[in-house]
């Protein structure tokens, strides 16, 4: 039973993308089905949840950069801890759509200084607010684009309507089974254990 239990996989997950993209709110309304208008967090918190996936339990943690986007050395902490990247961006905000390019160039260049031998990461492209419909400025084709262009999965979610924010969570946690599967060195001896709350150090 204890061998079972140490068997299950333990991932990691980030959000990354600039700041009022809705990072953090989309993890509220996962975590707790709800919407918050107005949730100004100024440090990175992590979450850890236990989730069944084809019979067999998943624990994994996701970490909200929010309020560290320019801090460098925190994100090269996030970096170094993380084992699948959701780059955010919000429908309404050309800048942060523009911004996606400037975290995926971090993230490459952090892995490449680790000597990874890999010049991709696995990743998923999210474009947030898709209910602010008179005021989006990304269509749904540029995201796509991006997407194809970052070699990833493009979904657009809203936090606010709930739409597809279960789907981006499930498709983050099956895309980094995946790459566990292909990488299975990468993981090894790699986490401390935690319980509850917490961040990742």
């Amino acid at each position: 039973m204890n061998n079972k239990k140490q068997n299950n996989p333990h991932l990691r997950i980030v959000l990354y993308g600039s700041g009022g993209v809705g990072k953090s709110t989309i993890l509220i309304r996962f975590l707790l089905g709800k919407f918050i208008q107005e949730y100004d967090p100024t440090i990175e918190e992590s979450y850890r949840k236990e989730i069944e996936l084809n019979d067999e339990k998943i624990i994994f943690e996701i970490l909200d950069s929010a309020g560290c986007e320019e801090d460098s050395i925190i994100i090269k902490r996030c970096l170094k801890f993380s084992d699948f990247f959701v780059l955010v961006y919000s429908v309404d905000n050309k800048f942060s759509f523009k911004e996606i390019n400037y975290f995926h160039e971090l993230i490459k260049r952090y892995l490449l200084e680790k000597n990874e031998n890999k010049k991709d990461y696995p990743k998923i492209l999210i474009g947030n607010k898709s209910d602010l419909f008179t005021k989006r400025r990304i269509t749904c084709k540029q995201g796509k684009e991006l997407a194809k262009k970052l070699n990833c999965k493009f979904i657009e979610t809203s936090a606010k309507t709930g739409e597809n924010v279960h789907q981006l969570f499930y498709e983050s946690i099956i895309l980094a089974i995946q790459d566990l599967e292909k990488n299975p060195n990468k993981y090894q001896n790699k986490y401390h254990k935690k319980k509850g709350k917490c961040l990742l150090m």
